[in-house]
């Protein structure tokens, strides 16, 4: 199968970018997370203990890594929507928090995780707000802050919709490279040259890169996020048109006025309050 580019979000390539190359993570991790000590070196860590394959297929990439001062970074591509995403990055950064502990070391030799989300997903209502930094505070104080487990939520299927990146900007850049590729990589080497990081990663997404076991591995990740993808939306339109019908179903009984609202519910294996809002919207 001829590649003409490899996706930066499929998790080889990723990996491969984000997992190997520690300018190109400093620059993302200290442009993106900003943490309050900036990065100036890193070590990555290994995976295994933070394998998620819930769904059966692979479908979140992650790099791990500590800085020098042990700051402790979580990058992460969440290439499909599961239920429950914020509560299950909640424990996945709770968990890199609390396995910093060793017998016989004190709460106070824990650093800060920092747990940063790329996603194709929307967390939040708002059209214009696609990133969120998430932190512990007083709401009552937000001065007041427990340093320890932070969030960082990238929403880029919202930022695409926005559009007009600025080259000019940093982190436009980078979210080009992210969203839109082609545009990175057709940009001459020349124009690239003052961006070193972003010069390396545009070329990391040549196939000649990659052996065939990891090329064959890249289609069988795009094939897997496709048939997940695909049944969601299968479920979403099955579970819409069934809503529908019973909507419909319900409509039809509070019209007729042959039974109350509470014999509805129950013919109709509902809440009570679902029913009194049907009905509601009628007057």
């Amino acid at each position: 199968m001829k590649r003409d580019l490899l996706k930066p979000t499929a998790d080889i390539v990723f990996k491969r970018i984000f997992g190997q190359e520690k300018e190109i993570t400093i620059e993302i991790i200290n442009l993106i997370i900003k943490p309050p000590n900036p990065v100036v070196d890193l070590e990555y860590l290994p995976q295994e203990m933070f394998l998620d394959v819930s769904d059966g297929k692979i479908s979140i990439v992650d790099v791990r890594c500590i800085d020098s001062m042990k700051q402790q970074f979580i990058i992460e591509m969440q290439v499909v929507h599961h239920a429950g995403f914020n509560q299950r990055a909640l424990l996945y950064a709770a968990k890199a928090y609390g396995q910093q502990l060793k017998k016989g070391m004190s709460y106070d030799d824990a650093q800060p995780i920092y747990l940063l989300s790329i996603i194709n997903h929307s967390v939040h209502a708002d059209a214009q707000k696609w990133i969120h930094h998430i932190g512990m505070m007083d709401r009552t104080d937000p001065a007041f802050k427990i340093p320890g487990i932070n969030l960082v939520f990238l929403e880029l299927a919202k930022r695409k919709k926005l559009g007009n990146f600025n080259f000019e900007d940093p982190l436009d850049r980078w979210l080009s490279f992210l969203i839109e590729p082609e545009k990175i990589s057709n940009m001459t080497k020349f124009d690239l040259s003052v961006y070193p990081n972003l010069l390396k990663a545009a070329e990391l997404l040549d196939e000649s890169n990659y052996n065939q076991a990891q090329l064959d591995a890249y289609d069988r990740h795009l094939l897997a996020v496709y048939d997940i993808n695909r049944s969601n939306i299968e479920s979403f339109d099955k579970g819409y048109e069934e809503g529908r019908n019973q909507t419909l179903s319900i409509l039809k009984d509070l019209q007729e006025g042959t039974l109350l609202h509470h014999e509805i519910a129950s013919k109709h294996g509902v809440e009570l309050q679902v029913v009194i809002q049907i009905a509601d919207s009628l007057r």
